[in-house]
């Protein structure tokens, strides 16, 4: 007898192929075993012989296809698989913290707390709304929270609360939770204007005298404000005096000498800290979309490498620089965030203690390390290097503060005097300079012949060193 029917496969699974009242039909025999698959299209063979053969006859409303592939025995239609009903989505509130649990190894911590503030207000705008499912939020209830976010807070802030709506919509379609994204026809909102500059304390001061400034926009010029070489060590010398953990000290002179942030602080660990070539190496987890964590190099000023060298002696144990003495765990951000506040509560450093407002934060410590340096003329190389910038944006919040010198270059471009001079002397007008051209007031702003680096902003060590 001639072949009826033949074997096919897809993914590793065997189908039958076979013709039948001159229609075509493809099965699946459900096996992964070729010696029963051939079983299987034997059985179909012989099943379509006997029906051409009128040895038996296939029920009326019994598919063909699936009749002849149980070999003559089915003797009532298939039942179908009962459909599934679909899994209704998790209320907003839920999904919410899914999404912040997901987060909490892909970015870094302080983004994260972020994105949880800007969640927690959305779900505060949804009121009951947040307690359904997620997808009865809408494009509308997302552009009400805009427009009265917008009513409240600046531009810049509704900017990135716009973004964490995004970023948690597309990773709710991702994971099947939605069909699509409410927040993917959100407007785009203008900043409006660059970041501001920094100021000192005594200029922020001056500027609240005047009032007319909202709550916000105060707090904002505190966080816009870098610390003159004095006050760093004035600063160092009433924590270490009014410290009533001994870690205290150390989150704040790490940052004045390194200008880490508080989260590459955190994760600093013993191995880098390289006191033999003097550098530090600050792990972020801000500079790169495509790598988990990235690193940079910091010179190590002579006196951090003393309190350094003092404070590991006086820590034996743990990986950590910054850690819980007993357990040797890495401080998160809240058990930081108190010990480096409370040395300053009772000072003129604290704006108002039960609110935890102070003037300077974790962050004023980084404007003041690239602002000082900056104002020595050290080259803005090595300032980004040692920072880790990568924005022009963030170079012009301390440009005004090069040197004096730097800035009269432009003053020093006479073409009245050379018009003068090239009348007096024709023969020596515009001839090209010999030797190294130098930068600054002493030649700060360059990297010397040799290579070698500048030092870093504060010589003075703190009071009780």
């Amino acid at each position: 007898m001639a072949s009826l029917a033949s074997l096919a496969s897809k993914d590793g699974v065997f189908l039958v192929r076979f013709r039948y009242a001159g229609r075509e039909y493809k099965k699946s025999l459900k096996t992964r075993s070729r010696d029963d698959a051939k079983a299987a299209v034997a059985i179909v063979e012989v099943t379509i012989h006997r029906l051409l053969t009128g040895q038996i006859t296939a029920p009326l409303g019994v598919d063909r296809r699936d009749f002849i592939v149980s070999g003559g025995t089915l003797t009532a239609p298939a039942e179908k698989p009962a459909e599934e009903t679909p899994t209704p989505p998790p209320p907003f509130a839920e999904l919410m913290e899914r999404y912040l649990a997901y987060q909490e190894l892909k970015i870094a911590e302080s983004y994260r707390a972020s994105q949880a503030i800007h969640l927690r207000h959305l779900k505060r705008h949804l009121g009951s709304r947040a307690d359904l499912a997620c997808d009865c939020i809408t494009q509308d209830h997302l552009d009400s929270f805009i427009q009265a976010r917008s009513k409240i807070r600046d531009a810049s802030t509704v900017c990135r609360e716009r973004n964490t709506l995004r970023q948690f919509f597309r990773w709710a379609v991702a994971k099947k939770h939605l069909e699509a994204s409410p927040a993917e026809g959100l407007e785009p909102i203008k900043a409006g204007v660059d970041l501001p500059r920094f100021h000192t304390v005594a200029e922020v001061e001056q500027i609240l005298k005047r009032g007319g400034l909202t709550d916000e926009q105060a707090s904002n010029l505190w966080n816009c404000i870098y610390l003159a070489p004095e006050e760093i060590a004035d600063l160092l010398k009433t924590v270490r005096e009014k410290a009533a953990e001994e870690t205290s000290f150390m989150l704040h002179a790490i940052p004045a000498y390194t200008g880490m942030r508080r989260g590459e602080l955190l994760r600093l660990r013993w191995v880098d800290v390289d006191f033999d070539h003097r550098c530090v190496t600050a792990r972020s987890r801000k500079q790169s979309r495509t790598r988990k964590e990235t690193s940079r190099q910091i010179d190590m000023h002579p006196y951090l490498r003393q309190e350094l060298f003092a404070w590991r002696a006086a820590r034996p144990k743990g990986q950590f620089v910054i850690c819980d003495k007993q357990t040797l765990e890495p401080y998160n951000a809240d058990k930081a965030n108190r010990n480096f506040w409370q040395p300053m509560r009772g000072t003129t450093w604290c704006l108002d203690s039960a609110k935890n407002h102070f003037k300077i934060g974790f962050h004023t410590y980084r404007h003041s390390f690239a602002s000082n340096l900056a104002a020595l003329g050290v080259d803005q190389r090595i300032i980004d290097e040692w920072m880790g910038h990568q924005t022009e944006e963030m170079r012009k919040r301390y440009r005004h503060l090069f040197p004096k010198s730097r800035r009269s270059a432009i003053e020093r471009l006479s073409f009245a005097a050379a018009m003068s001079e090239d009348k007096q002397h024709p023969s020596t007008a515009q001839q090209p300079s010999s030797g190294p051209r130098k930068t600054g007031a002493s030649g700060a702003g360059v990297i010397s012949e040799n290579g070698r680096r500048p030092g870093i902003f504060l010589d003075t060590p703190a009071a009780g060193s």
